[in-house]
């Protein structure tokens, strides 16, 4: 169509300038990626490319995704954009910051209440603050970022009074608001201590009781691991990232083996969980989100219970599930 037929014109005066030495290697890598996917029809997931980089994705990939995508144009990282040391901001990291600060304003006092209330009356799971953040990461997400979370499987969890070990996959920071903000029933997080210490974001999460994973010393993680099995048989769900980092492809990591261990010293069951489309908004590259997010979906697989399992085949019970869900392009080669 008209439209198309525009795009493509207007990548191939982009690909000649690049080529020709008129453009950055960034530009030249961003606009050949673009370039496949106006050819293609269709939208290649995004991966945001760090300076002199000309790596792109495979065209498969796409293909295989069920998730909405956005249009051709939205490749790539927005302009104007600039790199505070290997972040990257724009003008709508910005805006997302002053909004996302005014509405702490609101957010504390409720805060701050529901604290008040979880240490007289509710130690152990601090319901109230839970509530709180889930709300807060809802506004967040619905007026900030203008996306619903579509949850797939939500019948998967068990109730609110059982306690579930949530192994999902991870690509973004966007993770936790998006799993706290869409997800039916209140949950904990083993985060790095790094996190835990961002104010106001950090600061509500100690308040919850979300467990800081350090990893300073052996006996640091010991701690860590009983806090987190203690957390499991207070009766909480409790979200842990078994690739221990976010994957800066999206594609899904090893898994470690130590979530899996807190599982069976717990009891748990473990809930696999796949997240698809959060890192369009923030990649790993973005010290914050640089456009809307859309399409973003949760798909919640049935339990894994530990009992009588070696940690090893749990583990690649849950990685296994976890890759069922994602589009072609983000599963690893061994699933």
């Amino acid at each position: 169509n008209l439209r198309e037929s525009w795009y493509a014109r207007m990548h191939a005066a982009l690909l000649v300038a690049a080529f020709c030495g008129l453009t950055s290697p960034a530009s030249r890598g961003r606009a050949a990626l673009d370039g496949l996917a106006v050819r293609k029809g269709r939208y290649l997931s995004p991966r945001v490319l760090a300076p002199h980089t000309t790596r792109t994705a495979p065209v498969a990939m796409a293909a295989a995704a069920t998730v909405p995508a956005p249009p051709p144009e939205e490749a790539g990282v927005p302009w104007p954009s600039l790199r505070v040391g290997s972040k990257v901001l724009n003008i709508y990291s910005i805006a997302f910051l002053a909004i996302n600060l005014a509405s702490l304003a609101v957010a504390y006092p409720l805060l701050i209440i529901a604290s008040a209330h979880s240490l007289l009356f509710d130690r152990k799971q601090r319901r109230a603050i839970d509530f709180v953040v889930s709300l807060w990461a809802k506004i967040c997400l619905l007026l900030f970022l203008g996306c619903r979370p579509k949850v797939v499987g939500a019948d998967n969890l068990p109730p609110i009074t059982t306690p579930a070990l949530l192994t999902p996959n991870h690509c973004s920071f966007l993770d936790i608001f998006a799993l706290s903000a869409a997800l039916p029933r209140p949950v904990k997080y083993v985060s790095k201590a790094e996190i835990l210490r961002i104010p106001f974001i950090g600061w509500a999460m100690q308040l919850a009781g979300h467990i800081a994973l350090r990893r300073a010393d052996r006996k640091s993680q010991l701690q860590t691991f009983r806090d987190s099995v203690q957390c499991l048989k207070d009766g909480n769900a409790l979200v842990t990232f078994p690739e221990g980092t976010r994957s800066p492809t999206q594609v899904l990591g090893p898994f470690k083996a130590g979530p899996f261990k807190m599982a069976a010293s717990s009891g748990a069951p473990v809930i696999p969980i796949s997240i698809v489309n959060t890192a369009r908004a923030m990649p790993t590259s973005a010290l914050l989100p640089i456009r809307r997010a859309g399409g973003i979906e949760i798909t919640v697989h049935p339990p894994i219970d530990p009992t009588g399992k070696e940690t090893d085949e749990v583990c690649r019970e849950a990685r296994a599930a976890v890759a069922s869900a994602l589009p072609e392009w983000m599963r690893p080669s061994d699933c």
